[in-house]
């Protein structure tokens, strides 16, 4: 996966989602997750992140499609000869 500047409540989603699958592991203390499975737990976030981001685009670029439409004016004054 290419590198992401993650927002800080991305970056808390990640670290929560460490912390969820230690706790799934039974690891307690300051112990480490294997580094296969916080490659994996790193690439579905990751992965759900982009996808939210991708969503929020789309629907930002379909509200400015229609706002655009919304507000066009189209009716101009009969001119005179």
């Amino acid at each position: 996966m290419t590198h992401l500047k993650l927002t800080p409540a991305e970056e808390k989603r990640l670290a929560d989602a460490f912390v969820a699958q230690a706790l799934a592991m039974g690891l307690k203390g300051n112990k480490t997750l294997p580094k296969a499975v916080k490659q994996q737990v790193r690439e579905r976030v990751l992965r759900a992140i982009q996808d939210e981001r991708e969503a929020r685009r789309a629907q930002e670029m379909r509200r400015e499609k229609y706002e655009a439409t919304e507000t066009t004016f189209t009716w101009q004054p009969q001119r005179r000869r």
